[in-house]
């Protein structure tokens, strides 16, 4: 089953209703990774590679989504 994942759970719900029972749609309740606030969160010598984090009241969201 096809699913797919917006951050509001009131969008979710009413994308649901266009999409029908064939699809599956989660909200992520807002954004689930950002850049730590540190020095070294993005990488300048590796194509400025970016170190991205869970943020810990969004863990319960991705678990759930996984």
């Amino acid at each position: 089953m096809p699913v797919v994942v917006v951050e509001s759970p009131a969008k979710a719900k009413t994308i649901n209703k266009y999409l029908g029972p064939n699809y599956t749609v989660l909200a992520s309740y807002g954004h689930v990774r950002d850049l730590p606030p540190k020095d070294g969160s993005v990488d300048t010598a590796a194509d400025f590679e970016m170190k991205w984090e869970v943020g810990n009241d969004s863990k319960k969201h991705v678990k759930a989504i996984a």
